[in-house]
């Protein structure tokens, strides 16, 4: 019973902390494909094909998934200008609305990030040097795109449960007085 409980915990960790461990390998892939490149080409004078297009892979997909971290920290650069000019007890419907069209444009992008990988699917798009389909490639958009919405979805079923409906949109803090 003790070691199920332990095992579904460091699950539990694993799963929760996902997108960081990701970040972290995706990163410290990158830094290794482009030193194996300086090494090669300015100690051995050779250069390695496959290395630079790995680690333009890695960055894209280091990208993709920080924005899902950063969904999920809540730390994404955000305009708070409309939440700032209206009464302090409304801000948090303007805070809601905004990441609702968050959700809505991140929903309709991984929609778009399907169809693209179906087209490559269907018309293949080989890379020049691992000689990889880019559709593999492709795929961090809808993967990004929907991870991002459920990090969005799951801080406000956090927010929820805490606090019930009077959490929900407070927690982004932009001051307590009005601009004049």
């Amino acid at each position: 019973m003790n070691q199920k409980r332990s095992i579904k915990t460091v699950a539990m960790l694993v799963l929760g902390d996902f997108e960081r461990y990701l970040c972290a390998f995706l990163l410290l892939s990158m830094v290794f494909c482009l030193a194996i490149q300086v090494y090669f080409r300015y100690v051995l004078n050779a250069s390695l094909t496959w290395s630079e297009e790995l680690s333009r892979f890695t960055f894209i997909w280091l990208a993709y998934m920080g924005a899902v971290l950063g969904a999920k920290e809540r730390i994404h650069f955000r305009v708070t200008v409309p939440q700032l000019l209206l009464p302090v007890q409304y801000r948090r419907y303007m805070t809601i609305l905004a990441d609702f069209i968050w959700v809505t444009f991140n929903l309709f992008f991984a929609y778009v990030g399907i169809k693209q990988i179906i087209h490559l699917i269907n018309f293949p798009y080989i890379s020049p040097s691992l000689h990889w389909s880019m559709a593999y490639l492709y795929t961090c958009v809808p993967i990004g795109f929907t991870f991002m919405t459920f990090r969005i979805v799951e801080g406000y079923w956090k927010d929820y449960k805490k606090e019930g409906f009077k959490g929900l949109g407070t927690y982004l803090k932009i001051g307590e007085t009005p601009v004049e």
